[in-house]
């Protein structure tokens, strides 16, 4: 029997249909082998399928475990559970005290693929303020935010972007790759980033990043506005930082 053109969109259908509810079942990453093994569908199907959902950031591969979990774009359009909800929940109290205490916005970000995304942000009642929501993009090249992202994620999300055109968000202008590189660097060694004007006109921001009980980097978490305002307590800034960072991990 011959499928026809409807029928084998179903067919698509549900393959995509199985495999999000096998990864979003599945408490860690599941492999190829595993998704046939809880689905049915042939490796080299599933694999097809996970590179398209990828692309679409529908899912995420995991270059540790080799396996795919939810991604990004599954987590901003969800209503229910997802894999960053418990993250949000436990950062939440430690963002109040940095926007309260800085009087700038506090933002958690991760990054997946080519690019950072905002997963949640608390802003102060200012009317003069850096302005984040979830899903936000953010640019891996430019801004602590985004450098924090950049220079802790795997080697395999660094080589890519670093072997793309970069162009600075503000003005346009062609990104200095070696020195991004030897300041990517600096980030790792020290701890932490900081940026005047390089995502947004006028704006400034000071970003620390967030590990696992593992020690894998997991997200990034950082305060953002006035660039005047964000560096007049830069040090006291910096250890409030570093302190909520510490207390995430902690319950992580």
């Amino acid at each position: 029997m011959i499928k026809n053109e409807h029928d084998s969109k179903q067919d698509g259908a549900f393959k995509v249909t199985a495999i999000m509810e096998a990864l979003c079942a599945s408490s860690s990453p599941l492999t190829v082998r595993e998704i046939e093994q809880r689905t049915g569908i042939p490796r080299s199907t599933a694999h097809r399928f996970l590179v398209s959902l990828e692309e679409r950031r529908w899912v995420f591969s995991d270059a540790a475990t080799e396996g795919y979990r939810p991604g990004i774009r599954f987590f901003h359009l969800s209503s229910k559970s997802s894999f960053y909800d418990e993250l949000v929940k436990k950062a939440e109290p430690g963002m109040f005290r940095l926007m309260t205490s800085t009087g700038n916005t506090a933002v958690l970000s991760v990054a997946e693929g080519s690019s950072g995304s905002c997963i949640h942000s608390v802003e102060p009642l200012s009317p003069v303020k850096f302005t984040a929501h979830r899903g936000m993009t953010i640019p891996l090249h430019a801004g602590a935010t985004g450098k924090i992202l950049l220079a802790f994620c795997s080697q395999e999300v660094r080589s890519t972007v670093l072997s793309s055109s970069l162009r600075s968000p503000v003005d346009g202008e062609e990104i200095d790759k070696r020195a991004l590189e030897e300041e990517l660097l600096r980030i790792r060694e020290q701890g932490f980033a900081s940026s005047r004007e390089e995502w947004m006109p006028h704006a400034g921001d000071i970003s620390v990043p967030v590990f696992d009980r593992r020690g894998e980097f997991i997200a990034q978490i950082g305060v953002a506005g006035i660039a005047e305002n964000v560096f007049r307590n830069f040090d006291e800034n910096l250890r409030l930082l570093r302190e909520a960072a510490h207390n995430l991990e902690s319950m992580l």
